[in-house]
C-alpha cells in the first residue's frame, strides 16, 4: 500500500466516523434549545407564581380538553401520581375542572376553566416576548426551512416509534 493510498483510506475513514458525530450534534443541539427554552419559561413563569408542572399541565389540558388524568399523563409524559397532583393543585386555584365521564363515571374529565383566562394571557404575552427574543435575527425563509426540517425529523421519529398523526 503506497503511503498516498493509506492515507486517503485514513481520510475516508475518519470521514465515516466524523459524518455520525455531525448527526448527534445536531440531536444533542435540539435538546439543549429545548431545555433551554423549557428553562427560560421557567424562570418567566416563577414570577408569575406558576411552576414547570402547573404551565406544561395548563398547555396540554387546553391543547386536549376532556382528556383523562391517565392520558394526560402520557401526554405530558409524566406518572399517573405526579400528575394527579399537579392536577390537585390546578383544581384548588380554580384553574381546572375535573368532571364525570358521561357513560362512565369512575373515570374524570380534565377541562381549563374560565378563571385560568388570567394565566393563559400572561403565558401568551410572556411566550410572544420568548419568541421574539430566541427567534431574533432569523428571517421568515430561515424559518420556513428550520420547520421544514423539524417537521421531517419529527415524522421519522414518530414513524421510529410507531406513533401514528
Amino acid at each position: 500500500m503506497t503511503e498516498k493510498t493509506h492515507s486517503e483510506g485514513r481520510s475516508a475513514s475518519v470521514g465515516k466516523r466524523e459524518a455520525p458525530m455531525r448527526h448527534a450534534n445536531l440531536l444533542y443541539m435540539m435538546h439543549e434549545l429545548s431545555r433551554l427554552i423549557s428553562t427560560h419559561f421557567d424562570h418567566v413563569m416563577h414570577q408569575h407564581q406558576l411552576t414547570h408542572g402547573q404551565w406544561w399541565a395548563l398547555m396540554h389540558i387546553s391543547g386536549h380538553a376532556g382528556a383523562t388524568q391517565t392520558e394526560l399523563a402520557a401526554i405530558m409524559q409524566m406518572g399517573r401520581a405526579s400528575t394527579g397532583k399537579v392536577l390537585e393543585r390546578l383544581e384548588a386555584k380554580g384553574w381546572i375542572i375535573r368532571r364525570p365521564d358521561d357513560s362512565d363515571h369512575r373515570v374524570r374529565r380534565v377541562y381549563v376553566s374560565e378563571s385560568s383566562e388570567p394565566v393563559f394571557r400572561i403565558m401568551q404575552e410572556e411566550g410572544a416576548k420568548m419568541f421574539d427574543t430566541f427567534l431574533a435575527g432569523i428571517d421568515d425563509a430561515e424559518e420556513r426551512q428550520i420547520m421544514a426540517g423539524l417537521g421531517k425529523l419529527r415524522m421519522n421519529a414518530e414513524r421510529a416509534l410507531g406513533i401514528s398523526q
